[in-house]
């Protein structure tokens, strides 16, 4: 029973490492654009080495956990991994000093900064709802090409406008209730 869940683990965390690599790759942009659509008074910094890391930290357990015949090497994995994931934990512990961290140290996927420099909360967000009505050939597209991306994401802004109320004192009253 121990084995089927270690290797339950296994695959998890090796699947998800694979996962993690891609969206920090540029591979994968869907959870890193559905973070674009949350509301709240802080934005919130899609954090990908975290995503990686914790991975990581699983997988070294793990395989420290199958090199139980060798103890150095099992040892060195298990306290790898365990490090790992406090550093993790620590990560979203910390969220602000984590993301400003997190921002000077890596600057992938580079899709990802770009379009945070160069676009507003409101045209992120606006881009995140627009993704949600992609249909999946479109999205498959757009996964594998940042060029059609940025393009795909530069007709959101365009195509982005926002409407403002005027103030009722600056408005001109035609009927004066004469």
């Amino acid at each position: 029973m121990t084995i089927l869940i270690l290797v339950g683990f296994t695959a998890a965390s090796i699947l998800f490492l694979v996962r993690s690599t891609l969206i920090l790759l540029g591979y994968f942009k869907e959870p890193i654009i559905r973070v674009f659509s949350e509301y709240g008074p802080h934005e919130k910094l899609y954090m990908v080495g975290l995503g990686v890391l914790a991975w990581g930290g699983v997988l070294s357990f793990c395989g420290g956990l199958w090199a139980a015949s060798y103890p150095k090497l099992s040892v060195t994995l298990t306290m790898l991994g365990i490090v790992m994931l406090l550093t993790v934990g620590l990560g979203y512990t910390y969220n602000e000093q984590a993301e400003k961290l997190h921002l000077k140290i890596l600057r992938y996927p580079r899709w990802y900064h770009e379009l945070r420099e160069r676009t507003t909360r409101y045209e992120r967000r606006r881009i995140g709802y627009m993704w949600l009505h992609l249909p999946l050939r479109a999205r498959l597209s757009y996964n594998s090409s940042d060029t059609m991306f940025m393009l795909w994401a530069d007709f959101v802004i365009m195509g982005t406008i926002r409407e403002e109320e005027m103030d009722p004192r600056q408005e001109e009253h035609f009927y004066t209730g004469h």
